[in-house]
């Protein structure tokens, strides 16, 4: 028996998954969708900052500390024009009662980039400040998420005052595709995971590269983080719901990276398919399971109602009854009193 070929409409698939409530169809560039991925992670499963925590600044929480996103808008009136703007740093959290974090995402290696986490702290401290004249700076980091060689373990700059004193501002560089996905297990990086298909990249830079690029390689990949998730699962590092979070994520990045190529896009479709549930069949099972409890509710209602019908019968009947007796009762009593009469 020949198997017969599955037929994938790429542009459906694509379209769904815009429409996903994971990843907002109002995304207009690849940067966004990094950064939303990030804030998502942030949001909805904020102890897996831990280990990234621990691994840029080796400082350790408790997993039930309290993590608070805060804003990440600040508005900036623009010296040479006076108008005012708007600065939107990615990631800004609160640890416990007193340490902000701050991450951003970065795909280029930008030069101009410590300046601008330099704005951000700025704002940051100026919003957050626990002591009226004292500002206090973030812990900040850059995810730089390409596998770009140039990029420094740490981005820094001079800031010199009026006084003649000098201050250099540093900032850790986290640069993501160095990570191997031992590194990523040992160290609990799951976070880090939707980000690793931008190292498959540089196979579709040129025909040649994907003519090389054996999809095996991707295969592999996948099955291995899909085994580091299950064991992180098992051993408590994530719950169940983080592991399809992330899983999800990661389906939707892979897609992204290889949307340009119509074969390789339909292999990463097959490959992912056992997991990958488009949103629409998530409703249709949340509905069906849905209908399901309500047709239970909806016998049980009805079995209570027919008992209920079958108390009242039998209340009726018993009513009946009893007037019929009450009835008799008052024929006796009338009885018994003419005889009393004549007597």
């Amino acid at each position: 028996m020949v198997k017969k070929e599955i037929i994938y409409n790429l542009n459906e698939i694509l379209e769904e998954l815009e429409h996903s409530k994971w990843l907002p169809k109002e995304l207009s560039t690849e940067a966004q969708l990094w950064d939303e991925i990030l804030k998502l992670e942030t949001f909805l499963m904020p102890e897996q900052l831990f280990p990234l925590i621990q691994e840029v600044y080796q400082k350790s929480y408790p997993k039930d500390t309290p993590v608070i996103p805060l804003g990440t808008e600040y508005s900036v009136e623009r010296s040479d024009t006076r108008e005012i703007t708007s600065v939107r740093a990615d990631v800004t959290v609160l640890i416990g009662s007193h340490d902000i974090y701050h991450f951003e995402c970065e795909s280029k290696n930008d030069k101009t980039m410590v300046i601008r986490m330099f704005e951000y702290d700025v704002h940051i401290a100026l919003s957050y400040k626990n002591n009226p004249m004292t500002l206090e700076f973030p812990r900040s980091a850059v995810l730089y998420l390409q596998d770009n060689q140039n990029v420094p373990d740490e981005l820094s700059c001079t800031i010199q005052f009026s006084d003649g004193g000098t201050y250099s501002y540093k900032v850790p560089a986290i640069k993501v595709q160095t990570y191997s996905l031992e590194e990523i297990k040992n160290k609990h990086l799951c976070i880090l995971i939707p980000f690793l298909p931008l190292r498959f990249r540089k196979h579709l830079r040129s025909k040649k590269t994907r003519q090389e690029f054996d999809s095996r390689e991707l295969t592999s990949f996948y099955q291995e983080i899909i085994l580091i998730l299950n064991e992180e699962t098992k051993q408590g590092y994530l719950s169940e719901n983080n592991r399809n979070i992330i899983l999800n994520l990661l389906n939707k990045s892979l897609i992204r990276v290889f949307y340009s190529d119509e074969k390789l896009l339909k292999e990463v479709i097959v490959m992912t398919e056992p997991i990958l549930e488009l949103e629409i069949e998530k409703y249709i099972y949340a509905l069906d399971a849905k209908v399901d409890e309500l047709m239970k509710v909806s016998k049980e209602l009805s079995r209570k109602n027919d008992e209920y019908a079958e108390a009242n019968r039998e209340l009726n009947q018993k009513n009946n009854e009893l007037m019929e007796k009450e009835k008799e009762i008052a024929v006796l009593k009338r009885k018994l009193k003419e005889l009393q009469q004549q007597n």
